[in-house]
C-alpha cells in the first residue's frame, strides 16, 4: 500500500511540474500549440508508421527539454538569485538544448510535411469548407491567446 502511495505521489508530483511550466513558461505553450497544429496537420499526410513514431518522438523531445530548461532555470535560480558566470553558461546550455531540438524539430517537419499536392489539398480543403475554415481561424486564435495569455496573472496596482 505504502508502495502504491509513493507511485501515486510521484505522478502527482510529475503533473505539477508540467501544468506549472505550462502556466509559468510561454516558450512551453509556443511548443504545445505548434503540436496541437502538426498533429492536426498530420492527417492530410500519408505518414507511415515510422514517420508517425518519429514525429511523436519529436514533438515529445522538444517538450521534455523544455520543461528540463525550466527545471535547470529554477534550480539556478534558487541556489543563487545574484549573477554568476556559471548560472548565465548553465542557463544558456539549458536554452541552448531546447534550441538545438526545436531546430531539428523543424528540419524533420520539414521533411515529412514538405508536400506541394497536400499544401493545395489541404487549401482546398478549407475554402471549399467554409465552417471549416472559421473553426480554424478560430482554432488560431484560441491558440494565440493559450501562447499570450494563459497563465498571466494582472498586474496589481
Amino acid at each position: 500500500m505504502f508502495r502504491n502511495n509513493r507511485l501515486l505521489f510521484s505522478f502527482q508530483a510529475a503533473g505539477k511540474g508540467i501544468l506549472t511550466t505550462i502556466k509559468e513558461e510561454r516558450n512551453l505553450r509556443i511548443h504545445l500549440t505548434a503540436a496541437v497544429f502538426i498533429l492536426y496537420f498530420k492527417g492530410y499526410y500519408s505518414l507511415t508508421n515510422v514517420q508517425e513514431i518519429l514525429l511523436l518522438l519529436t514533438i515529445g523531445m522538444v517538450v521534455s527539454l523544455e520543461l528540463m530548461n525550466t527545471a535547470v532555470e529554477n534550480a539556478v535560480d534558487l541556489y543563487s538569485m545574484q549573477q554568476h558566470p556559471l548560472a548565465g553558461k548553465a542557463k544558456d546550455a539549458a536554452a541552448g538544448a531546447v534550441l538545438a531540438a526545436a531546430l531539428i524539430a523543424v528540419v524533420i517537419g520539414i521533411r515529412l510535411f514538405w508536400n506541394v499536392d497536400a499544401f493545395i489539398s489541404i487549401l482546398s480543403d478549407f475554402l471549399s469548407n467554409p465552417f471549416k475554415a472559421v473553426i480554424l481561424i478560430l482554432a488560431v486564435a484560441v491558440g494565440c491567446w493559450f501562447i499570450f495569455c494563459f497563465g498571466q496573472q494582472p498586474e496589481k496596482q
